[in-house]
C-alpha cells in the first residue's frame, strides 16, 4: 500500500490511487498533471484517492471533474479548501495558505486567479480541454 507519508517524501507532484496502489503519477508542476490524468480515456474512475503537493482552487475544481474519494495534501490554499468543501470533496490538509504563492509572496497564483468564480465544467472548457 502507497502511504501518503511516502507521497510526502517522493519527488511526485501527484499521485492518484486505486484501492491503496498508484495507477497514475505525475512530477508535473501546477494543474498539468491533473489535466493529463483527465485526458486518459481509460482511466479507472471509480473510488479514487488523489495525493497532491498544493492544491489551489484549479486543482480543486479539476478534481471535482475526477470526483475522488479522498483527498490528502501537506498544503491548500483558502480558495482550494473552499472548492473541496462545495464540491464534496472529502480532504484532509497538513496546512492552510491564503494563496499557494503565499509560500513564497503574497500573490495568487495565475490559475487560482483565473479559476476562482468558475464551475468545474466552466474551468475545464476554459483550458480547452
Amino acid at each position: 500500500m502507497y502511504t501518503f507519508e511516502k507521497f510526502k517524501k517522493s519527488s511526485w507532484s501527484l499521485v492518484i490511487l486505486s484501492e491503496g496502489e498508484p495507477i497514475f503519477r505525475s512530477r508535473a508542476r501546477g494543474i498539468l498533471a491533473l489535466r493529463k490524468f483527465l485526458k486518459r480515456e481509460n482511466a479507472p474512475r471509480d473510488e479514487l484517492t488523489i495525493y497532491d503537493k498544493y492544491i489551489g482552487c484549479a486543482a480543486a475544481l479539476l478534481m471535482a471533474m475526477i470526483k475522488p474519494v479522498r483527498v490528502r495534501t501537506p498544503v491548500v490554499s483558502e480558495a482550494g479548501k473552499a472548492a473541496l468543501v462545495k464540491y464534496g470533496i472529502p480532504f484532509e490538509a497538513e496546512r492552510e495558505v491564503k494563496y499557494l504563492m503565499g509560500i513564497a509572496s503574497d500573490e495568487m497564483c495565475r490559475w487560482e486567479k483565473i479559476s476562482i468564480g468558475k464551475t468545474p465544467k466552466e474551468f475545464l472548457q476554459m483550458l480547452g480541454d
